[in-house]
């Protein structure tokens, strides 16, 4: 099976990752005649990088106390280290793990997307309802949003409000994504693939957020075996190994926020 993918701009990246996909995804689909349920995949991370923050954390304002307080774990945008991420879709997913003092002390939480000028594409503002663990928040296909453009960087931004009054005590996380188009061999080996099998193609031709989707959409089909294996290692391939040691997948929170599905 041949795999390649084909996008705005060029990204040598990608033929590596590719190629990968393709012994990987061989050896997945059958070994010795039987094929194989569910694979553990590591993501194969883009040889680019942008500045950003997957971390965040406050002590000031309504988060004062926070310094007395043993958070688990701090708030966190789940990208890969090099804070860019890829995706096949006009209209993605994200994901970020909230902990549960922030989430109770918080005023409102705000994601907002914007173009690499700077120009706002996308803003909700929504209550956290005490809402922790691994959220997720959607693009919305209505509101006269557009899909994202392929080949175009995007830059995007979750913030905790802790006082509405002054946004600098904000915690802030904030990452970038870039939309890339499958040329037509991808294209027809994702209509082929098995669903529990759909994260290790992603990951390995390094399109992180529709691999860690995949992986939560399983959980939805009852008829899916998700091993705890997937969501592990996905996370422990970009070095968030604390947020895999304690979440699972069952403890994502889907459909979070005003534009949220």
């Amino acid at each position: 099976m041949h795999v390649s993918l084909k996008s705005t701009g060029a990204k040598p990246w990608l033929r590596n990752a590719l190629i990968a996909a393709q012994v990987l995804f061989a050896l997945g689909v059958v070994v010795g005649g039987a094929p194989m349920v569910a694979i553990a995949q590591e993501y194969v991370p883009p040889n680019r990088g942008i500045p950003g923050r997957r971390e965040g954390g406050g002590t000031r304002g309504c988060w004062s106390s926070a310094s007395n307080i043993p958070l688990d774990l701090p708030l966190t945008a789940l990208v890969p280290q090099q804070n860019i991420g890829y995706t096949l879709v006009g209209y993605p997913t994200f994901y970020l793990y909230v902990p549960q003092f922030y989430a109770e002390q918080a005023t409102a939480a705000e994601f907002v997307l914007s173009d690499v000028d700077g120009n706002e594409v996308y803003k909700t503002t929504f209550q956290t309802n005490d809402t922790a663990g691994i959220i997720s928040l959607s693009l919305p296909e209505s509101a006269n949003l557009p899909p994202l453009e392929v080949g175009k960087d995007y830059h995007w931004s979750f913030s905790l409000v802790c006082d509405v009054s002054d946004r600098s005590a904000d915690v802030v996380v904030d990452s970038w994504i870039q939309r890339v188009e499958p040329d037509a061999q991808l294209s027809a080996a994702l209509q082929t693939t098995p669903p529990a099998q759909l994260p290790n193609l992603y990951a390995r031709s390094g399109i992180w957020y529709d691999a860690l989707t995949s992986v939560v959409q399983l959980r939805q089909q009852p008829e899916q075996d998700v091993p705890a294996a997937q969501w592990e290692t996905l996370l422990n391939s970009v070095e968030l190994d604390d947020v895999a040691r304690y979440t699972s997948i069952e403890s994502v929170n889907l459909g979070q926020g005003g534009g949220a599905r």
